[in-house]
C-alpha cells in the first residue's frame, strides 16, 4: 500500500499543479472550434453520400449508403434524433461529429424493425440472436478526425463489413466486421458518456490514438465470438470509469500499446461493473474483464467483477508495462458462481499479483507461497460464492438452471446496490481521474465523476451510472 499511497501523492500534486493551466487551454481550444449555427438537415429523403449541417431535435432520418462528414465540415445531432441505418451503412467522420442526446430525449442510431431477445436463453447461442447480425456501421472517425462527442446516444446492431470505400477513409481492411465507434486520431478528442452500445460483431469501441473518456455507459452483447468491448491501442491517453458491462465476447475493458504511436497507453479504469463476460471468445486463453498487454500501463481500481471468465489479466507476452503497474491497482472485488471462475480471479499463465485490498482476500484461498510469475494453478474454492455483493435485482448464485453466457443482456435485471451491500464504503479513493479531455456540457465531457466509495459503477448516494 506503500506504493500506492506515494503514486496517489505524487499524482494529486502533479494534476493539480498542471492539470488546471493544460484543461484551460484545452477548453479555449474547444470554444474557438465551436462550429457555427449549421444548415439543417432534411429528413424528407433518404441519406447518402456526402453530410454535413444539424439533424434537428425530434426528427427521423434514414441513412441508406454510408455518409461521409468531410475534413472541415461538422455533423451535429440533436436530442430526440433517431437514425435509421439501412443496407450495412454508417457514418464515416473525416471531419468532426457530436451526437449530444439528454437523459430525457436520447438519440437513437439503430436499425429499424430489430427485434430484441434480453430475457435469458437456455443454450444460448449468438448465430441465433439478431444482435450480432452486423446490421450498420456505426460512426467511424478516420485519423483527421479531431472530435467526436458522443452523450446519451444509443448505438446498436453495429458490425457490417466495411467495405473497399469506407476502408479507403478508415485506413482499415475492406473484409473486415466494423466496430460500434472507431477514433483514431491522437491528437483529437474521443468522449462517449451516458450512453449504450448493443449488440456488435467485433469491438464496441476501438481507439487507435486520442485523448478519451469513456464514463457512465451500458455495453450489453458486444462481439458475435470475438472482440473487446473497450479496445484501446497506442497513442490513447484517458479515463473509464462508471461503466456497466454484461455478456460480452471478451474484455469489457482493454489497454494495448500496440501500434506504435505516441503516446504510451495510459488508461485509469475505475468502478465498472462487468458481469458474466469472456464466454463467446473462440480463442483460447483470451479475458473476460479487464486486460493490460504490450506495453501498456494504468490503473485499476473499484471495479466489480462478476462471473467472469477471467479476472484482471496482466499479460506477459508480449509483456505489460508493470513498473507502471504493479502497486496501482486493487480494491476490486470479485464475484465467482463456479470453481471454474473462481481457479481465475487471478488468471493462470499471466502475470497479475494479486493484492490483499481485493475482495474476497487472496491471503484467504490462495496457497501459502503462492508465486503469480510462475503461472501455477491453483484452488479457488475459497472464493467461492463468498461474499455476495448483493444486487437489487439479480440472482447470485444464478437461478433457473441458465449458463453464465445465458444471461448476456440486462433485460428486467436491476444491478445497481441493496442497502446492505457488502461494496459499500470498500473503494479506494486517494486518486483521481487522468482528466486528459476538457470538461463542457456540449462540446466535452460533462462531468468527470471522481472515484467512488462505494465499488462498482453505481454508487449508493445516486451518483455514478446513471442507466
Amino acid at each position: 500500500m506503500k506504493k500506492i499511497i506515494n503514486f496517489v501523492t505524487a499524482a494529486v500534486v502533479l494534476i493539480s499543479a498542471v492539470s488546471c493551466s493544460k484543461l484551460t487551454n484545452d477548453k479555449q481550444e474547444i470554444y474557438e472550434y465551436i462550429p457555427k449555427p449549421a444548415t439543417p438537415i432534411s429528413d424528407a429523403a433518404p441519406l447518402c453520400g456526402t453530410i454535413k449541417g444539424t439533424m434537428l431535435a425530434g426528427k427521423t432520418y434514414t441513412v441508406n449508403c454510408d455518409v461521409y462528414v468531410n475534413v472541415d465540415d461538422t455533423l451535429i445531432i440533436q436530442p430526440g434524433v433517431r437514425v435509421n441505418f439501412a443496407n450495412g451503412a454508417g457514418i464515416i467522420v473525416r471531419g468532426t461529429f457530436f451526437s449530444l442526446g439528454t437523459k430525457a430525449a436520447p438519440v437513437w442510431l439503430s436499425v429499424a424493425g430489430q427485434i430484441k431477445t434480453d430475457a435469458p436463453a437456455f443454450n444460448f447461442k449468438s448465430s441465433n440472436d439478431s444482435a450480432f447480425l452486423g446490421k450498420c456501421k456505426g460512426i467511424m472517425g478516420s485519423p483527421t478526425c479531431t472530435k467526436m462527442i458522443i452523450k446519451w446516444t444509443h448505438v446498436e446492431y453495429c458490425g457490417a463489413i466495411l467495405g473497399s470505400d469506407a476502408a479507403s477513409v478508415l485506413g482499415l481492411p475492406a473484409t473486415d466486421a466494423s466496430y460500434a465507434v472507431y477514433f483514431s486520431n491522437p491528437k483529437g478528442t474521443f468522449v462517449f458518456e451516458d450512453s449504450w452500445i448493443y449488440g456488435t460483431v467485433d469491438d464496441g469501441i476501438r481507439v487507435a490514438g486520442g485523448k478519451f473518456a469513456i464514463l457512465r455507459n451500458t455495453f450489453e452483447r458486444i462481439g458475435k465470438n470475438g472482440g473487446d468491448v473497450l479496445n484501446v491501442k497506442s497513442g490513447s491517453i484517458g479515463d473509464m470509469a462508471y461503466n456497466f458491462f454484461i455478456g460480452n465476447a471478451t474484455n469489457g475493458l482493454k489497454a494495448s500499446n500496440k501500434g506504435g504511436l505516441s503516446p504510451q497507453t495510459n488508461i485509469r479504469m475505475y468502478n465498472n461493473t462487468v458481469v458474466n463476460c469472456g464466454y463467446r471468445q473462440t480463442k483460447t486463453g483470451r479475458g473476460g474483464s479487464i486486460n493490460f498487454e504490450e506495453g501498456s500501463k494504468g490503473s485499476a481500481y473499484n471495479n466489480l467483477i462478476v462471473n467472469c471468465k477471467y479476472g484482471l489479466r496482466i499479460v506477459s507476452n508480449p509483456v505489460a508495462d508493470t513498473t507502471n503497474l504493479y502497486g496501482y491497482y486493487g480494491y476490486n472485488f470479485y464475484w465467482a458462481d463456479s470453481i471454474s471462475v473462481a481457479n481465475q480471479i487471478y488468471p493462470t499463465s499471466y502475470i497479475t499479483k494479486p493484492f490483499t485490498t481485493d475482495i474476497p482476500n487472496p491471503s484467504t484461498y490462495l496457497p501459502a507461497g503462492f508465486n503469480y510469475l510462475s503461472n501455477a494453478s491453483y484452488d479457488g474454492s475459497g472464493a467461492l460464492q463468498k461474499i455476495n455483493p448483493l444486487f437489487i435485482n439479480y440472482p447470485l448464485p444464478v437461478t433457473g438452471g441458465y449458463r453464465l453466457q445465458d444471461i448476456s443482456a440486462v433485460g428486467s435485471f436491476k444491478f445497481s446496490l441493496q442497502s446492505t451491500s457488502p461494496c459499500i464504503g470498500k473503494g479506494f479513493t486517494g486518486f483521481v481521474p487522468l482528466s486528459t479531455v476538457p470538461v463542457d456540457e456540449m462540446y466535452g465531457v460533462t462531468e468527470f465523476t471522481q472515484p467512488g466509495k462505494d465499488i462498482g459503477c453505481y454508487q449508493i448516494n445516486g451518483t455514478g451510472n446513471k442507466h
